[in-house]
């Protein structure tokens, strides 16, 4: 008997299976035996016995009995054997969900180091770790962190196991190897972190890395595999051994051994099974990254694939533009909108068309998302300054499109969403910026607190942790105005008051108390809510060294905001309107900013072109706090009213 090899062609499926077979029913007692790792019953013939009669005996089914034991069923010897698949019959090339477990000490801890303005709740959505651990694990935490402490946070096998792993790169990795160790794909890391270009991975760098993600990740291969095609079965003869039974049939001694692993030593009338393999041509679904070497050009068109962009356009032809407006009728939303397409005006000489579409955002969510669909933004901005819609963030992750919130400050979304942009510092952080820029430039003054305090002041309570118990002195106005300056002392005033009286009656008390002592150096810091003031307090903010906190500021004052407010005058008949953050200054910024950016880099932000740059009201710095957040734009200031009439705008960034 030899040892058949035949060759099946299956193009077009994706695998080969064989059919499925019946359950044994008739004798649960007939001897079974185990061939190449699958189990079969077997049945002796007997003298008369019939194929058709055996597979109705034991109901097999007779097409599958006369294919796995075509030599015997053709001539029915008596103590031959027929063989039958215990239980189904299995796919032949199965695509495997095997996982290979790490053990934990692969899995090294999260170090975070704590940045200004970060909180518990945003560390603990940045790395998907529930409050309760961070607390466990720092109980202070629940009282506020400290810029530049290290926390650290352990990860095992079973807690990365429905969660990213949290990799910090080594000298010598690459995406791929990364991507090798933790059985994902180069794909899946970029996917995961969309700050991540083949350029900018880089040591130090933290990742999030999608663990055995190759695992759901098929591609489709010709492979050419044995199978076993058909069982005889062979009575041993006086003298033979297995190399002479391996000539007779073709079956080499290997084969013949495992498929007789019963029989060890054979003796003259053992029957012993002769497994018959052919080898079929099958294409199969394969588990793992693609087998291409991740070259720069590889990396590059996997990552323009991600970021729907054409690495090859350097400028777009035409830039499109969507502005959801939260309350179209209001006078933020006009002035907003106006401000924008007055920037629009000046930029209709641009080399790149500009598409630009308002949305009403009353509408419902659909209809604002069809809107969106049919329009195609390169950017959406969105005017909402409380509960940001999230709506708009999963949009914009999916679509691949910029999502600016221009005012809301205590929106989140852009923690973990790479389409977002924070374009106002959120509290925190703008917080700790201010109390740390006061305690560098002034800490070393006389500092005093005026006024009832706010338990709401974040940036006081910053400011007197760094000053340190014992450096400062609480005062009412009153007690300031009976309060002893010395000539040649320099001071810090603090100011709580926001009412504009309580604010004049601080002011007046200052003033005299300059008077008195006029070789003296007196600076007052005042809420931030006193550029709402400026109106009316511009010339006492003159008069005297006032510091004001401020997200933005428009100095209608200056030459640039002189001819910002003519021109917006000439358009549209009125100056804007006065408010904070002045409303037709942010639309104007934001089109003058993002625009000529969008163009620049393709509608691709992780090319920094254009990132940093000033505007009239706004200073433009985007960052991503992370490898998988969208970008903050981290700018404070110190508006500084000089008596000499100059108003000084200091970043604090």
């Amino acid at each position: 008997m030899k040892r058949y090899s035949r060759i099946f062609p299956f193009i077009g499926m994706a695998v080969l299976v064989l059919p499925v077979l019946p359950v044994l029913a008739a004798n649960p007692e007939l001897p079974k035996t185990e061939i190449l790792g699958k189990e079969y019953y077997y049945h002796e013939i007997k003298k008369g016995e019939s194929i058709y009669g055996i597979a109705k005996q034991h109901d097999w089914d007779l097409d599958e009995l006369v294919r796995l034991n075509p030599s015997t069923a053709s001539d029915m010897k008596k103590g031959t054997r027929l063989y039958y698949p215990t239980g189904r019959v299995t796919v032949v090339s199965e695509v495997t969900d095997e996982t290979v477990e790490q053990p934990d000490s692969v899995y090294e801890p999260i170090e975070h180091k704590v940045k200004k303005g970060e909180t518990v709740y945003g560390i603990s959505k940045q790395y998907n770790i529930p409050l309760e651990t961070i607390y466990s694990l720092y109980p202070d935490s629940k009282y506020g962190l400290k810029t530049g402490e290290i926390l650290t946070f352990p990860q095992t096998a079973s807690t990365v196991d429905s969660r990213y792993l949290y990799y910090v790169i080594k000298p010598g990795d690459t995406l791929q190897s990364v991507a090798q160790r933790y059985k994902t794909t180069v794909e899946d890391i970029l996917r995961a972190n969309p700050g991540v270009t083949d350029t900018s991975f880089r040591i130090g760098d933290t990742v999030r890395v999608a663990v055995n993600s190759n695992s759901t990740r098929l591609h489709t291969e010709l492979v050419e595999e044995e199978r076993l095609a058909s069982i005889d079965s062979y009575k041993v003869k006086k003298n033979d051994t297995w190399n002479s039974i391996a000539k007779k049939t073709g079956v080499d001694v290997g084969t013949l051994k495992e498929a007789n692993e019963e029989t060890p030593k054979l003796e003259k009338n053992d029957i012993i099974n002769i497994p018959v393999i052919e080898t079929v041509q099958v294409e199969k679904e394969v588990a793992g990254e693609e087998p291409r070497e991740m070259t720069s050009d590889v990396i590059q068109e996997i990552y323009d694939s991600i970021h729907q962009v054409n690495s090859d356009v350097r400028q777009l032809d035409e830039v499109r533009i969507a502005l959801l407006l939260d309350e179209p009728s209001s006078k933020k939303d006009i002035d907003f909108s106006r401000g924008m397409l007055l920037a629009l005006d000046e930029m209709k000489d641009a080399p790149y068309k500009i598409a630009f579409k308002v949305i009403d955002g009353r509408s419902s969510t659909s209809s604002v998302t069809d809107d969106l669909d049919q329009f195609g933004p390169d950017l959406l901005v969105a005017t909402a300054d409380k509960s940001f819609p999230a709506f708009l963030a999963d949009y914009g992750e999916t679509n691949k499109v910029e999502i600016v919130n221009a005012f809301d400050v205590r929106n989140d979304l852009y923690e973990d969403n790479a389409a977002m942009v924070q374009l106002l510092p959120p509290s925190a952080l703008f917080n700790e910026q201010i109390a740390d820029r006061i305690f560098e430039e002034y800490g070393d003054r006389k500092v005093l607190f005026a006024g009832v305090e706010d338990e709401n002041d974040a940036i006081s309570d910053l400011l007197e942790k760094r000053l340190g118990e014992g450096n400062v002195t609480h005062l009412s106005v009153a007690s300031l105005g009976e309060y002893q300056l010395q000539d040649d002392g320099s001071y810090l005033i603090y100011a709580y008051p926001q009412k504009k009286e309580e604010v004049t009656e601080l002011l007046g008390v200052v003033s005299h108390l300059k008077e008195a002592s006029p070789l003296c150096d007196v600076t007052i810091v005042g809420r931030p809510s006193w550029v709402t003031l400026t109106d009316n307090f511009r010339d006492h903010f003159d008069d005297a060294d006032i510091v004001v906190p401020a997200r933005c500021w428009l100095d209608v004052e200056s030459d640039e905001g002189k001819r910002f407010v003519a021109d917006f005058t000439a358009a549209y008949g009125g100056e804007p309107v006065r408010s904070f953050p002045n409303f037709a200054a942010s639309g104007y910024d934001i089109a003058k900013y993002f625009i000529p950016a969008i163009a620049d880099n393709g509608g691709d932000f992780n090319r920094q072109t254009a990132l940093h740059t000033s505007g009239l009201q706004t200073d433009f710095k985007l960052e991503r706090i992370s490898n998988w957040s969208g970008f903050l734009n981290p700018v404070g200031y110190l508006i500084k009213f000089r008596p000499s009439g100059f108003v000084d705008k200091e970043s604090v960034k």
